[in-house]
């Protein structure tokens, strides 16, 4: 896990962000090809990526603060910082807030003012607004992304399920790129497990803390006999998530590219091929992610597998 690349404290380059930022660069170099291999104006490719990398931060932040179940946490940040006080990383009080400040510096999420042995976050009335330190829920990134792209498809006069099925590949490349970033933060990390690929976070990562709540004496144990705090092994889901959006990408660029049929094919093929996965993938998932019965995830992804079946339909009836 290694949720800072470089930086430390406020000038920290988060490994999440960093890789969101990446994909977008690639999916934008990628995307002005596909304007110039189809006769379309290289230059809205550009216009295009800078609108949706707006569109997509806004929409993946706030469904992330509304519906994951952090809107607490930043209410708490703002009007009592007490509530959200935690241990160092080892598990013991803290004598002075120089040591949460390393903490913090070495990546661990925590606050950085030693209170009563417990390290307290400064009040924050504005981390809700700080997307590049973490929390962009995808689903709300891609709906907004959508409606801006409809919307300045009409102004440019552009065909925009044509425009859907250029960009439907990179959108899985995108995401293959974000969930590493999720792996390398140790984020969206999955349900204990005995299976040989199981992986153990380091200690206070989201995985370490959620595991110290829930597992204490499976946790103690495991110290005892590795002599390392960690969590237990879990499902890597990033990595779940990560190699199927590359296999949806390939599919979708090597072959389906050039053999549309109709217009909105890509589109749905990516809807429904991207709703089953992640609905598959947040069975496995144990963070907190909001959600009555299913997880928000889940539901959205009901909604996917719909509307890309209904758009599948639509237009082999259209080209018939």
């Amino acid at each position: 896990m290694y949720p800072i690349l470089v930086g430390e404290g406020v000038w920290a380059l988060p490994s999440y962000f960093t890789l969101v930022m990446l994909g977008f660069f690639v999916c934008g170099i990628l995307l002005r090809r596909e304007f110039m291999r189809v006769g379309w104006d290289a230059v809205r490719a550009i216009d295009m990526v800078f609108a949706l990398v707006v569109a997509s931060l806004i929409g993946a932040r706030l469904a992330h603060v509304l519906f994951d179940g952090y809107l607490s946490d930043y209410i708490y940040l703002c009007l009592d910082p007490s509530q959200l006080a935690d241990l160092l990383p080892n598990g013991q009080a803290c004598q002075s807030s120089n040591e949460c400040i390393a903490a913090q510096n070495m990546g661990y999420n925590i606050g950085g003012i030693c209170t009563d042995g417990h390290c307290v976050p400064e009040r924050d009335c504005f981390r809700s607004l700080m997307f590049w330190s973490g929390g962009l829920t995808y689903y709300g990134g891609l709906i907004l992304a959508c409606v801006t792209a409809f919307f300045l498809c009409r102004r440019w006069k552009l065909p925009f399920l044509s425009f859907s099925d250029l960009t439907a590949p990179l959108v899985a490349l995108g995401l293959a790129f974000g969930r590493l970033g999720c792996f390398l933060a140790g984020c969206c990390f999955g349900k204990t497990t005995d299976m040989p690929w199981g992986l153990r976070f380091p200690e206070m990562s989201d995985a370490f803390k959620h595991h110290r709540d829930l597992y204490p004496d499976a946790l103690s144990a495991q110290f005892s006999e590795t002599g390392i705090w960690a969590s237990l092994p879990v499902h890597p889901t990033q990595l779940y998530e990560c190699f199927g959006a590359l296999a949806l990408f390939a599919f979708l660029w090597f072959y389906r590219r050039k053999r549309i049929a109709f217009e909105g094919q890509a589109l749905g093929e990516l809807l429904s091929s991207y709703g089953v996965l992640r609905f598959v993938i947040e069975i496995w998932r144990d963070d907190v992610r909001g959600g009555y019965l299913l997880s928000t995830s889940q539901w959205i992804s009901i909604g996917a597998l719909i509307f890309g079946i209904a758009l599948i339909i639509h237009g082999r009836r259209r080209s018939a």
